[in-house]
């Protein structure tokens, strides 16, 4: 150990900016002021220099007295003696030092990759929670939604039970029942959507698969057009809507998974 810095001393007692100037010069055991007009103020060993930091500078205890010693760099003055309790500022200053000593004799190191790691992790948090938003944006709407479908398959149904036999399966059985069933099983999936976000997903499928059996059994056995034939179209057009929601609710799902 070899340093060389700057400073003022003063007696314990003298105001502060009454001082000397000084050069301060370390080695491994002792510690030399030397006065800016060169003079030798002393030089002693550093196992006999009673040291301590305080806010007004470094107190020395040379001889049986107490000098006053500030630096142009503590910080570095404090590290060379090793000092143990330096003040808050001081501590500070230290173990910027002590990282930056470390980085330089070793810049692959953990100290220096943690901050790109923990980076790399908040982007990746980033990403997340941007599709999570992008979904959360999108199908929190699908139970209105096929709410809004089985409001529809009702009034289909209805015109149904009016018609009688008008959309039947083979043998002419009337298809409203089973229409009136699609939609009861659609309100219900898509009223505990509506509820919480995620649930009645099975009923919504389950409705979807019933209505399209009613669809392709009934589609080319309409014995009536007209209201009857707009009835079936508002029919299968909430069905089939619906099965698209839940395709895209369920492709939204398996993409955050």
């Amino acid at each position: 150990m070899s340093t060389q810095m700057t400073g003022t001393v003063r007696m314990a007692g003298d105001a502060p900016g009454v001082g000397v100037t000084v050069r301060i010069e370390l080695d491994e055991e002792t510690m030399s002021l030397v006065a800016a007009n060169g003079a030798d103020i002393g030089t002693w060993p550093l196992a006999e220099v009673g040291i301590s930091s305080r806010p007004d500078g470094f107190h020395l205890r040379i001889e049986g007295e107490e000098v006053i010693l500030t630096t142009d760099d503590d910080a570095r003055f404090a590290l060379e003696l090793g000092i143990s309790t330096p003040t808050t500022r001081l501590a500070r200053m230290m173990a910027r030092l002590r990282d930056e000593a470390a980085a330089e004799s070793n810049p692959t190191s953990e100290t220096v990759l943690a901050p790109s790691y923990v980076l790399v992790d908040e982007m990746d948090e980033t990403v997340k929670t941007r599709r999570e938003s992008r979904l959360a944006n999108g199908m929190p709407y699908l139970g209105p939604l096929v709410l809004a479908g089985a409001v529809i398959s009702f009034f289909a149904s209805v015109v149904a039970i009016a018609g009688g036999t008008a959309i039947s399966f083979p043998g002419d059985v009337p298809a409203w029942p089973a229409m009136m069933a699609t939609t009861l099983i659609l309100a219900a999936g898509g009223f505990s959507a509506f509820q919480s976000h995620g649930k009645g997903r099975v009923s919504i499928a389950i409705g979807v698969a019933l209505g399209l059996v009613v669809i392709l059994l009934s589609a080319g056995r309409m014995v009536d057009e007209g209201l009857i034939g707009e009835a079936l179209l508002s029919f299968t057009l909430a069905v089939v809507a619906s099965g698209v929601l839940l395709a895209i609710d369920t492709a939204g799902r398996n993409g955050l998974d």
